[in-house]
């Protein structure tokens, strides 16, 4: 058994449920080539074919939190099918930066959205001030916040 092969433990042990947390946010968030959620057939199936041997049922018990050690090269063959970096599972200012880059990859995958983002070029200010209020309103209907999360901590200007 390799260092690989080996449990995550010690000082990147993962806390119990954090990993099947973890992994079924990617499963809710990361668009797959067609734009849909990845199913565990299809994760297992990428992880296998980059060299991270890796089957449907673990991936599943993994999942529901029922396996609860994967080794680092499991952790590592999941990442990679994902696209998503390793310390995702072990960090959570990783996570955290792991999370901005799936909201872009969702918004880049979501042609409705590159759409509407193209037909703000070459708008006055104002027009555009005037469209940002619309699709704050918009989100505050459909029960989300006015601005997503990311965008009002970062203290984005109006």
């Amino acid at each position: 058994m390799t260092a690989s092969d080996m449990p995550i433990q010690g000082p990147t042990q993962i806390e119990p449920g954090l990993f099947a947390r973890r992994l079924e946010e990617l499963f809710r968030t990361v668009p797959g080539p067609n734009g849909r959620a990845y199913s565990a057939k299809a994760i297992a199936q990428r992880s296998t074919e980059m060299g991270f041997r890796l089957g449907e049922s673990y991936l599943s018990q993994l999942r529901s939190g029922k396996a609860k050690s994967p080794s680092f090269r499991t952790v590592e063959g999941i990442s990679a099918a994902f696209g998503v970096d390793v310390h995702y599972f072990l960090e959570d200012r990783a996570a955290q930066r792991t999370r901005d880059e799936i909201d872009l990859m969702r918004l880049q995958a979501d042609t409705n959205v590159q759409l509407a983002a193209f037909r703000l070029a070459g708008l006055s200010s104002d027009s555009v001030t005037v469209v940002n209020e619309l699709i704050k309103v918009l989100r505050v209907q459909q029960g989300l916040p006015a601005d997503p999360p990311d965008l009002a901590a970062g203290g984005a200007a109006d």
